[in-house]
């Protein structure tokens, strides 16, 4: 499965170039502003609001902080379950797009050279 592989590992040079960008933006944004997170904005106004102590402001603040690690923990849990659900339909696509290079874009003669081709390719996916 050539066409598998390949698309696998463009997948993955794509990820970490994304991820790279992104890191890059987020350090240069956090280094650069001031902003605040939303949650810090909602601290204030409970604080406020409610006149609360400095130390049940602290604890507020751990609170909100716990409020947010679960929230990333969650969301990060879905989405591998969403990636492990595709996985077998990419399959699937990867197969039939294989297939079809085989059987109907390159002549028959050059077939069996692309099985040995893709071969290892596919050993190496797997």
């Amino acid at each position: 499965m050539g066409l598998v592989k390949d698309l696998r590992f463009w997948s993955i040079v794509l990820a970490a170039a994304w991820f790279l960008v992104g890191l890059g933006v987020g350090v240069a944004v956090s280094e650069r502003s001031d902003t605040r997170s939303p949650l810090e904005d909602y601290a204030d106004t409970l604080s406020a609001r409610f006149d609360l102590a400095p130390n049940r402001r602290r604890v507020l603040l751990q609170l909100l902080d716990q409020y947010e690690t679960e929230r990333e923990e969650i969301r990060h849990r879905h989405l591998a379950r969403t990636r492990d659900a595709m996985e077998p339909d990419l399959r699937a696509l990867d197969a039939r797009f294989e297939s079809t290079i085989r059987n109907t874009i390159l002549p028959p003669e050059q077939r069996e050279r692309y099985d040995a081709f893709a071969r290892p390719l596919a050993q190496v996916s797997s």
